[in-house]
């Protein structure tokens, strides 16, 4: 009783001297404030040494969650960009804890992280708000460069494996609890790029552990007698991988590090991705994260996609995009559903391969004509499956559901911009359909 209870007031103790030190603009550098915040802080640090050295024999999770609250203020108001390094508070670290400056103090930051990371691996929450940390520090253009040149950096570029990040797993992690991955390989990915320039060796250093784990599903490519066919690992597997790479995908928004990435995925781990599809196709937990990759391996951003005039890279990738929404949409069409599960089942599905299709059409990475000419019929399945997926909706649904009602008519409009010849070719059916929609959507802007 006596531990739980000094367990409480700890708990409520940091997360106070976290809303005090945050409550503070970083523009008040009082004197007075600042060493009566160097002493908190140094309170703090000490006291998370003290439970971090205890994790062995079991933690407390909500003074863990009140640490990472604190640290989240901490770093607004003296971690970052435009802070002052010269502060009382770095004077009173240097005097009681031997930091002597920020890279010393995002040592600290990164250990808490790493530790976290190893220990904490069963709580989502925790993990959740230590990566965002993580998250926050990586975002920062001189912030990050201190970062990446540290040990515990360092470590994490090589080492992050289930073994030493248990939640990396597939063993008794379940596939909610995967969603904080895409979070750590953004950060990741963001830290690898400072310093990577066009190193492909150490690009291909750094995905080992996901390239090992693709590896170890190439046996979806198989018979559908195989065992891993409809393991249950092999669906985690994939889930954690779509995840990784999607962070990945998000962090690489330069030429040279999104191309290293797209001639690694190129094409066999494409394959491995719509085998995923055709063989969970009615399974969210699998096919929302593989299609929120393709998504993001779709974006043009930053201009990352544009290829050189004799690459057929651009041709490549639509040919892919179009695959997963074919393999996606000819399957989910064959699934029942009901009304109250109908989004969660179909239409996010739906509204993500809307999104594919969109990024796709407006990225000005693929010359189309070409599919044409050469009779590829890449183009011609992405937009008749559009089609296909789109008169399988209830019109009421498209309003009901924001996120797919935004896919929708942002890709509409992009197909009236570019595609007229395809929306005039369409049977009556499925005109009447757009021009209604149409129509009840700017009856609803009006109400």
């Amino acid at each position: 009783m006596m531990k739980c209870l000094s367990s409480g007031q700890l708990t409520w103790l940091v997360y106070i001297i976290g809303a005090a030190i945050g409550g503070r603009a970083s523009v008040n550098t009082c004197d007075e404030n600042d060493a009566m915040d160097g002493e908190l802080v140094c309170r703090v640090l000490q006291l998370m040494d003290l439970t971090d050295s205890r994790l062995t024999r079991g933690g407390c999770e909500k003074l863990e969650l009140a640490m990472m609250s604190f640290f989240e203020h901490f770093r607004k108001i003296y971690v970052g960009e435009q802070v002052q390094k010269n502060s009382k508070v770095y004077r009173r670290l240097s005097e009681v804890l031997g930091l002597s400056d920020e890279s010393q103090l995002l040592s600290v930051l990164m250990r808490k992280i790493i530790t976290n990371l190893k220990y904490w691996g069963g709580s989502e929450q925790i993990i959740a708000k230590t990566l965002g940390l993580l998250s926050d520090l990586s975002g920062g253009y001189s912030c990050v460069r201190k970062l990446v040149k540290l040990e515990e950096t360092q470590f994490m570029l090589t080492h992050h494996t289930a073994e030493h990040f248990p939640f990396l797993g597939i063993s008794g992690v379940g596939t909610s609890e995967m969603r904080c991955r895409t979070m750590l390989y953004t950060a990741l990915g963001r830290l690898l790029m400072v310093e990577l320039g066009e190193d492909e060796e150490r690009f291909h250093a750094f995905m080992m552990p996901v390239t090992a784990a693709m590896e170890s599903i190439i046996g979806l490519l198989g018979s559908p007698d195989s065992p891993i066919f409809t393991s249950e690992d092999a669906k985690k597997t994939l889930i954690g991988l779509a995840r990784d790479l999607r962070g990945l995908a998000f962090a690489f928004n330069t030429k040279t590090t999104y191309m290293m990435l797209f001639d690694w995925i190129y094409p066999v781990y494409m394959k491995v991705l719509i085998r995923g599809i055709e063989v969970w196709y009615s399974e969210p937990s699998v096919t929302t994260p593989v299609l929120k990759l393709t998504a993001e391996l779709a974006q043009n951003r930053n201009q990352r996609l544009q290829f050189d005039v004799s690459s057929p890279n651009g041709i490549l990738l639509f040919r892919e995009l179009s695959a997963i929404i074919c393999a996606y949409g000819s399957r989910i069409l064959t699934v029942e559903v009901n009304k109250k599960q109908m989004y969660a089942m179909k239409l996010k599905g739906i509204s993500l391969c809307f999104s594919i299709l969109k990024a796709a059409l407006c990225g000005n990475y693929a010359n189309f004509g070409v599919f044409r000419l050469y009779g590829d019929e890449a183009l011609d399945n992405a937009l008749n499956m559009f089609v296909k997926l789109l008169l399988s909706i209830q019109q009421s649904d498209l309003l009901d559901y924001p996120k797919l009602s935004q896919t929708y008519y942002v890709l509409l409009e992009r197909l009236a911009q570019d595609h007229m010849p395809f929306l005039a070719s369409l049977q009556p059916d499925a005109t009447l359909y757009i021009l209604s929609s149409i129509s009840e959507g700017l009856t609803a802007l009006g109400k």
